[in-house]
């Protein structure tokens, strides 16, 4: 199945099946006038994915691209907590549905069964929410009511393959998807925020590859037991790469690949400015000399065998994890998932749900688009999505116009979202050719 129709049937199905089950469940249809349950989420999905800044005028008018003649004080009155949960139970249904392409990105990633990129964001919600969603407080969108979408993405595909809805309170730690299992032969890489020992060793039980940063102040050990006095043994080893197999933790110590280099002193100072100042923010105190001599070096930790991985290799998939980064910027930049509009909350609500499937779908079409072309631009693509809604929207009860338009949208996003030139490759071109990359620059 190509990937044309792989989106186009994961559309139908949304706006389907799928819209009628969460209808049923959630109970929004209770007499059919204009609305059923089809036409009530293409109506919000669609309607903020044409405009994530969508106006009950802007609602009633994609309606109409629906097949539902409707006025602006119709979309008003359709705004209710049922309406809430139906969105919330169709969000849920779309986060199943695996849209990824057959096409290879690069040679490297195709070493792997899959490369999940693991990250996770957090939306502010309206205090009323605080039951089901309680914030951590403070600043980044944690105050009282916050949601955490744990987010995994491969790379391989594309595909955004699991996306779990979590408190905004939990860290990302604590998260279930620690302990999830992606299969013998996949690669999953996370940041320091899921660092641990006894994930990697389960994961490695489980013959799954890992690749993180090293946590300070973690304990390394040579594979003959000896601890290692880390930041001195660095700078005695030979080379413009440190490669050692090691042991890490106290207890139960598990053997995996040190990789490492040290930084240029601007990056390293760079480093240092920062750290104080989350120390200060955090903490309320400034970090210790050892922590701020960790700040001189890069150091990446994985059980993939050396030859399968090559310490530059590491650090070109490892620098990849900054993608699932630019996609929840296009999220919440873009698409306005974190922007609670509405003079209720109710009304708050309907729109980060209605957001929050529009970037779904989103993603579904700029895959089927632009995936595997490391000369197209993500995020022109997702802006270009926009123009084609409106005939997405007239075509979804037939399938062969959902892939005409389709192909019609892969066409103009390959002549028009050509990436902007730069002095430095991207991400992609660097999967594609690890020689490309200045590693005293990483």
């Amino acid at each position: 199945m190509g990937i044309i129709t792989k989106v186009g049937v994961a559309l139908q199905q949304l706006f389907g099946t799928d819209a009628a089950e969460a209808a049923a469940a959630s109970g929004v249809i209770v007499r059919q006038r204009k609305f059923d349950a089809l036409s009530l989420a293409r109506t919000f999905v669609l309607g903020f994915l044409r405009n994530p800044a969508a106006s009950d005028e802007d609602l009633a008018r994609m309606a109409a691209h629906c097949g539902v003649s409707v006025t602006p004080q119709a979309i008003e009155q359709r705004q209710s907590p049922k309406l809430v949960q139906f969105l919330k139970e169709l969000f849920v249904k779309a986060t199943r549905l695996i849209v990824g392409s057959d096409q290879a990105l690069a040679p490297l990633l195709e070493r792997f069964r899959s490369v999940t990129v693991l990250d996770s964001t957090t939306i502010g919600l309206p205090d009323s929410e605080q039951p089901d969603y309680p914030g951590c407080g403070g600043s980044h969108g944690g105050g009282a009511a916050a949601l955490k979408l744990q987010t995994e993405w491969d790379l391989r595909t594309g595909a955004l393959t699991h996306i779990e809805v979590e408190p905004g309170r939990v860290p990302d730690g604590a998260s279930s998807r620690q302990a999830a299992r992606r299969g013998p032969g996949s690669l999953r890489i996370a940041d320091l925020g899921y660092f641990g020992v006894a994930v990697f060793a389960a994961m490695a039980q489980a013959g799954e590859y890992f690749l993180s940063r090293l946590q300070f102040p973690t304990g390394v050990f040579l594979p003959a037991g000896a601890a290692v006095d880390l930041l001195p043994w660095l700078a005695a080893q030979p080379g413009r790469f440190v490669d050692r197999l090691v042991e890490l933790g106290q207890g139960e110590r598990l053997p995996c690949r040190l990789i490492a280099w040290r930084l240029p002193e601007e990056q390293a100072n760079r480093r240092r400015r920062k750290l104080r100042q989350e120390m200060r923010h955090k903490y309320g105190k400034a970090p210790t000399a050892q922590r701020l001599a960790w700040c001189d070096w890069s150091m990446l930790v994985t059980n993939v065998p050396p030859e399968q991985l090559t310490p530059e290799e590491a650090v070109v998939l490892y620098r990849a994890r900054w993608q699932v980064e630019l996609l929840f910027k296009r999220w919440k930049g873009q698409g306005l998932v974190a922007v609670l509009r509405g003079a209720t909350a109710v009304r708050q609500m309907v729109g980060l749900w209605s957001r929050l499937l529009a970037a779904l779908v989103q993603h579904w079409l700029v895959i089927g688009s632009v995936w595997g072309d490391p000369a197209l631009s993500l995020s022109k693509a997702c802006e270009a999505v926009r123009d084609f809604v409106s005939r997405l929207a007239a075509s979804l009860d037939r399938r062969p116009a959902v892939e005409e338009v389709l192909s019609a949208m892969a066409a103009a996003m390959a002549k028009t979202c050509r990436r902007n030139k730069r002095s430095k490759p991207g991400t992609f071109e660097l999967l594609n050719n690890v020689g490309l990359l200045d590693f005293s620059l990483t």
